[in-house]
């Protein structure tokens, strides 16, 4: 039993990976053997896209795909064998079996479906993390901040956010609680937050005095948040709100002050948020990409028109070059991961190798082998 289930996982793997690629045999001509051989290959990339252009829910015109696809189709090609070549008169004919990547295709054509629609597509993901460093340790009860998370996500989530899961946000409280920084460390939170998916981290933490009343006890809880733009690192804004409680017990007021702390602060930055956020997904985030052992301008050029052609990429420019290294700029409308593949595919189709050395926040280094 168990080496027939193992088989049916495998034939089940095995064709998944298949409908990630098709092979399909294409013609090309041209003057010369290999301008007869990029032909076939955009041919062979074209069968490939007439199966989603023909789709209804696919609103792209010839033009548009001829700009960001298919000036790439080598970089759809993923292997081929020559099966003819002839010398013609007037040049080369070449046929050819080739694999092309339609998941690849796929992606970039949903991509330029969503640029031509104009459309934002879904809410951003928040990690919502607490610093437990307050010297107090009435203002670390782990009740108390619940609330004030629960606060901030109720809000969040009525919105339309979509928010990590708290025991992911709990970890990334702990290792910060471990450390002996007093201020957060915008580069780890927004790192943290990238390895789950978010494109923001709001990180608040909190202070506050406890009064004795006439029948109770009093507290006024200061709450501060900064919202951090995973991408870059950066903080896009900060809000400070002071919020009172009154109860039997310090724990009784906490609790009262805590829940309408956490909504009171996020609020204001909501607006902020849902700006930058459209920004980023009509304009796109803002990369800086370095890559070392690459001097020649025209590599240089040629490296910043191809990667401008692909749909999520816009604005390429070189800002900085010399001894051996070049430095651009980019905005890309795209995950960091998307951003990384279309770099490579960029290299594969120039015919270079490249090792990615570091990546921190919107800035990778790459270098050309």
């Amino acid at each position: 039993m168990k080496r027939i289930f193992l088989l049916v996982i495998g034939m089940l793997l095995v064709s998944s990976q298949l409908c990630l690629a098709v092979v399909v045999t294409a013609t090309g001509e041209g003057e010369t053997k290999d301008t007869a051989l990029t032909t076939a290959m955009r041919r062979a990339v074209e069968q490939g896209l007439g199966t989603y252009i023909k789709s209804d829910t696919t609103v792209v015109d010839y033009e548009l795909v001829e700009d960001k696809i298919l000036s790439h189709s080598k970089g759809y090609v993923t292997s081929y064998n020559i099966i003819s070549e002839r010398k013609m008169e007037d040049g080369y004919m070449v046929t050819i079996s080739a694999n092309v990547d339609n998941k690849i295709l796929k992606d970039d054509l949903d991509a330029l479906t969503i640029l031509r629609k104009n459309e934002i597509v879904g809410n951003p993901r928040i990690l919502v993390a607490f610093s437990n460093k307050s010297k107090d340790s009435i203002f670390r009860d782990t009740d108390f901040t619940e609330e004030i998370y629960n606060g901030i996500v109720e809000v969040l989530t009525d919105k339309q956010f979509r928010v990590v899961d708290k025991a992911s946000a709990q970890q990334f409280s702990m290792q910060q609680a471990a450390t002996h920084d007093i201020d957060v460390d915008y580069n780890q939170a927004a790192a943290y937050g990238l390895k789950h998916h978010a494109e923001y981290t709001l990180f608040y933490n909190i202070s506050g005095v406890v009064r004795q009343g006439a029948i109770g006890k009093s507290v006024l809880v200061n709450v501060k948040s900064q919202l951090i733009d995973n991408t870059r690192a950066q903080v896009l804004t900060s809000k400070r709100v002071e919020q009172s409680g009154m109860g039997q017990t310090v724990e009784q007021a906490l609790e009262k002050a805590a829940y309408q702390g956490g909504k009171k602060v996020v609020n204001p930055m909501i607006s902020v948020l849902q700006k930058h956020w459209m920004d980023m997904q009509q304009n796109g985030a803002i990369y800086t990409v370095v890559i070392d052992g690459l001097d020649d301008p025209e590599l240089i050029a040629r490296f910043t028109e191809m990667f401008e052609n692909f749909p999520l990429a816009s604005q390429a420019k070189e800002v900085e070059s010399g001894g051996g290294k070049v430095t651009f700029e980019a905005a890309y409308k795209g995950k960091r991961d998307q951003l990384d593949r279309d770099i490579l595919r960029v290299a594969k189709e120039l015919g270079w190798a490249m090792q990615k050395i570091r990546a921190e926040g919107a800035r990778s280094t790459w270098r050309k082998f």
